[in-house]
């Protein structure tokens, strides 16, 4: 049988060992000879000691302090204390029971009583605990939601002459005090507001917790309640110490009938709360009727809710989306709207909301995509002009496993194409749960949906994700458009945020469009879609299908530019060719059907079912195409006799092809050899071709231009740029200046700004996330590869003078590429109301520590080399320690990437990275970081040069082969080892060095070589 625990404190030994001879039978003892050793033990054992038997004459600490510190210890001061003291009188045993002590003994010991005494006194206290943990919330201590209840009943019945308000309280967004400081720190908050509660309704107590936030108390009513007094305890509230206001809501029930049960009084007062919410000059809200008729209508839409889905009560409107440059119908939202046979119409805003809190909206949003689905199908069938039409897609929904399984269905089952639905998901949602969402969103954007936006702009965080959400459209909070552009400066937010949007590949829609004057401003600042009373409200089904057929229609697109593109602009007018043309050739229509429904926005899409068929198209029209995507097997004249043939002729040589087929390793590289510029493989992917066939198309494009530039030189003589700078590069500059604040130009190997053509003169002021100058920066901040991978990533950075938003775009420019970072400083008025500041920087410093960390890795980088290396140094070598520092190379990497495809490098560096974390770290401060491209390093601290290099030697014969797609590919590393023991007056900078020399020859002695010392 397990024993309690019991902890005895006396100085004395004899006291001790008869208190252990007495209790050791019954008891686990434990024992302290002074105060401070008793504090100890108890705030390392606390939970596990059942009492403590304390004499109060002691040297160090007696044992007042001892009953002292345990009182003022909320967890300590719930272990019971038996005194036992030679003083003699009763002054002594007065003190030690007011400081919290539950029986005093005497000496010399009886057994028999303090065997007794102990045994009730544990008896008691574990009784008490556990009714206080039947009765209590656990973490705060104030009564869970049933003992409420009763204590509140108990209450009523008590006092029936007495009138009584039932309190709630919730606080704003507490969910967001987790996510920023921990959900230790949040319960630290909400033990906080208890202790406030209870301070507040000191006399009756009766103060309950029901859930995460969500407070509860019963107190007196007043007929003029002091707004001042509840301000008062929310100031308290605020004292905790926490960078954040904590805001709360407050809801009041003043208790009329106490017939009612005390559960429907306290949803009441919630229900009041709930109004409060967000109002926070207004300290609390009453119930009243008007509340009571909402409770009622919300039970009524409970209770109707399935009968109305059964019955088709809920109808769906299409509200129409207009090209604001052509004002053709580009596109429709649909609005579900209920018309009951009893009430008529029900407006959304009464049942969208609590549907969205019962969890039947997904019963609603699977009604209304069917139903928009075959509305589609119908108008397909019909020859009416089909829009993309957009359907709201809940949080909820998107929690659904099913939710990809279920689209596709319905997709399959009417037989419609992808591009024509449009999933329509809140902003609000992303900043919810943002990692789980952006990877079912990015499941289904794979599969070919359009994914919508919605309400961007109402939240604090959206621009700041804005570069992570896998969006395709951007709707601007209805809002947002009329409250902003009715200011001056609220236009040039909306100009900003349409100008990022388009900039991200983004398609623009002003949504809640309702004057001339906003379409006008609208179009000034380039916005793409508009959608609202200006120009049709919501309609019916069948008033939609009649604007169909009375109106022309369009398709929607996004009207972004790249880089490239500005720069293109420039000189368009000097082109001869209208439209850019892509020449598809596959003698199959499906695989060309897919192609040009893929690059249907970008190209003039030209079609041919053979070699022979496109190649006389060529010979006619060669100046005006701008791709070609060929199939390799095909009848009358295949793929290869097609490219041998544009690449001999003058006229089609420069044109730039790209292999689309099914083919083995060997017609890959047959066609590469025959100067194919790129490879493939069916079947498609749509997000992957665009990508492949825009890295194609730029590199001829610039080629194109840098040829002209050298040949015209007609680089503006008004250039301040410098002059080493490529003819292109500099138009690239010149071209991007009047958009943006700064424009910078990178060297990515290195982070070297090699020009900075800026607007302002503070450019060096600003910071990416810390502080670096204006010609370095941290290894992190551009990562060539994820560029060439991605095409564009987007950044905030900040400083004491604002906050800017950065744009990075890979450019060819000499051997390795360049960067152009596009500036924007954000408007001061933009960054008010769209973030909430302290919680954008704190996100921001988190964001700054993860820049410490490989982004394709997931291990350190050499920003944290630069940071923690010379640091760890220099305390090595003050305390006679050693530290191993190795350089690691991967054998052949270049080959492997040459011969197989960044991809496979990329999973290369992966597995090998992996396996260094793995094996090498074997202390506290030992770390693996990529050095760049395939270089690591590994740092151990604390080792002989022996030892080290055996580490190193082990793992080394770890990393022989990899298993890529069931593929067994060689791979190996070699390494040189340096410790800082050899070369003690060696600074950071050449023990790197030192290693890096021996790791060159390492790699001249063969595969998996490791160099541990000098050699000739």
């Amino acid at each position: 049988m397990l024993k309690r625990t019991v902890l005895i404190v006396d100085d004395q030994q004899i006291n001790r060992k008869i208190l252990g001879r007495i209790l050791s039978d019954d008891y686990q003892v434990i024992y302290a000879c002074d105060g401070e050793e008793a504090v100890d033990i108890l705030r390392q054992q606390g939970e596990d000691i059942s009492a403590v038997l304390l004499d109060i004459v002691m040297p160090k600490m007696d044992g007042y302090e001892v009953l002292k510190i345990m009182g003022e210890d909320s967890s300590l001061s719930k272990i019971p204390v038996i005194v036992s003291s030679q003083m003699e009188g009763d002054a002594a045993e007065l003190k030690a029971l007011a400081l919290g002590a539950q029986d005093f003994i005497a000496k010399p010991y009886k057994a028999d009583i303090i065997r007794h005494r102990l045994g009730n006194m544990i008896k008691l206290r574990e009784t008490a605990a556990m009714i206080n943990k039947a009765e209590k919330d656990e973490l705060t201590g104030l009564y869970n939601k049933q003992f409420f209840y009763e204590k509140v009943q108990e209450k009523l019945l008590q006092s029936p002459e007495e009138s009584f308000d039932i309190l709630c309280i919730g606080v704003e967004r507490f969910k967001l005090i987790n996510e920023t400081y921990g959900d230790k720190k949040g319960d630290e908050v909400l033990c906080h507001i208890a202790q406030v509660m209870l301070e507040a309704c000191r006399g009756m107590n009766i103060c309950g917790r029901f859930a995460a936030d969500e407070f509860y108390a019963l107190i007196p009513y007043k007929e003029n309640r002091d707004s001042d007094v509840i301000k008062n305890h929310f100031e308290k509230v605020n004292e905790f110490p926490i960078d954040m206001d904590i805001k709360l809501h407050c809801g009041l029930y003043q208790i009329t009938d106490e017939q009612l049960p005390i559960s429907t009084m306290c949803d009441r007062a919630k229900l009041a709360a709930d109004v409060n919410r967000g109002k926070f000059d207004t300290p609390y809200s009453y119930y009243d009727d008007s509340l009571r008729e909402k409770l009622l209508e919300e039970q009524f839409i409970t209770s109707s809710m399935q009968t109305a889905l059964t019955q088709h009560q809920f109808q769906v409107y299409y509200q129409p989306k207009y090209d604001l440059n052509t004002e053709l119908i580009a596109g429709a939202e649909a609005l579900v709207r209920w018309i009951h046979p009893e009430k008529g119409f029900l407006s959304p805003g009464a049942f969208i909301p609590l549907f969205e809190k019962n969890g039947f909206i997904t019963q609603l949003d699977r009604y209304v995509w069917e139903k928009v689905c075959q509305d589609i199908r119908r108008w397909l069938d019909l020859g009416y002009p089909a829009v993309a039409i957009s359907v709201n897609v809940s949080r909820a929904d998107i929690y659904n496993p099913r939710l990809t399984e279920i689209l596709l269905e319905l997709i399959a089952k009417y037989n419609i194409p992808l591009h024509f639905l449009h999933l329509e998901i809140t902003e609000s949602a992303y900043t919810d749960t943002p990692e789980q969402i952006i990877a079912v969103v990015n499941r289904l954007r794979s599969l070919g949906f359009v994914i919508e936006m919605d309400d961007f702009g109402s939240g604090y965080s959206s621009l700041n994700m804005l570069a992570d959400m896998p969006v395709d459209v951007l709707k601007l909070d209805m809002k947002f458009i009329q409250m902003e552009s009715k200011k001056t400066s609220g236009k040039g937010i909306l100009s900003f945020v349409i100008s990022l949007a388009k900039w991200l590949d983004l398609a623009v829609v002003a949504e809640g469009v309702e004057t001339s004057e906003q379409i006008a401003s609208l179009r000034s600042m380039d916005c793409n879609y508009v959608q609202g009373f200006y120009y049709a409200r919501p309609m019916k089904q069948s008033d939609f299908e009649n604007l169909l057929q009375t109106s022309k229609t369009t398709q929607m697109v996004c009207t972004s530019r790249t880089a490239e593109q500005y720069v293109e602009h420039l000189h368009k007018e000097n082109s001869s060719v209208d439209g850019h043309i892509m020449v598809i050739v596959d003698d199959i229509e499906v695989n060309r059907a897919v192609l040009a429904s893929t690059f249907l926005d970008d190209y003039v899409i030209v079609e041919k079912e053979n070699g022979k068929t496109a190649w006389d198209y060529l010979e006619a029209h060669y100046q005006d195409v701008e791709i070609i995507m060929l199939d390799l097997l095909m009848p009358v004249m295949d793929g290869f006799q097609l490219l041998e043939k544009i690449r001999s002729d003058e006229r089609t040589r420069e044109l730039p092809v790209i292999i689309t087929s099914q083919g083995d390793t060997e017609s890959e590289e047959r066609a590469l050899e025959m100067h194919a510029d790129d490879f493939i493989s069916k079947p498609y992917k749509p997000d992957l071709i665009k990508h492949r066939v825009h890295n194609v198309v730029s590199s001829y494009r610039l080629l194109h231009l840098q040829t002209k530039a050298k040949d015209t030189d007609d680089v503006s003589e008004s250039t301040d740029l410098p002059g080493y700078l490529e003819p292109l590069i500099a138009r690239y500059i010149e071209a991007l200046k009047p958009h943006f604040d700064i424009v910078r130009l990178v060297e990515p190997k290195h982070t070297m700004v090699i020009c900075d053509g800026s607007n302002q003169e503070d450019c060096s002021h600003h910071f990416c996330f810390s502080v670096w100058g204006k010609q370095a920066r941290c290894n992190n901040c551009i990562s060539l590869r994820a560029l060439e991978t991605q095409g564009r990533c987007s950044k905030l950075e900040y400083s004491d003078n604002g906050l800017y938003f950065v744009i990075s775009e890979y450019v060819s420019y000499e051997e390795s590429g360049a960067v152009i970072e596009m500036v924007t400083r954000l408007d001061d008025e933009y960054v008010d109301n769209v973030f909430e500041k302290d919680l954008l920087y704190m996100k921001l410093d988190e964001i700054h520590q993860q820049l410490e960390f490989d982004e394709l890795t997931g291990i350190y980088n050499r920003r944290h080399i630069e940071k923690y290396l010379p640091a760890y140094v220099d305390n090595a070598r003050k305390c006679g320690k050693d530290i191993g520092i190795a350089m690691i190379d991967v054998d052949s990497f270049k080959e492997l990437n040459d011969s197989r495809g960044h991809l496979l490098g990329d999973v290369a560096l992966k597995n090998v990275a992996g396996i260094l974390e793995a094996n090498i770290a074997k202390s506290k401060g030992d770390f693996v970081a990529r050095f760049g491209g395939d270089e690591f390093m590994i740092v151990c601290r604390d080792i002989p040069l022996n030892v080290f290099e055996n580490r190193i030697t082990g793992v080394s014969h770890l990393i022989t082969y990899m298993t890529v797609d069931d593929e067994k590919i060689n791979i190996g590393i070699s390494a040189g080892c340096v410790n800082i023991s050899e070369f003690p007056e060696y600074t950071v900078e050449e023990l790197v060095k030192k290693a890096d020399e021996r790791l060159y020859k390492a790699k001249h002695s063969g595969r998996g070589v490791v160099v541990a010392k000098d050699f000739d």
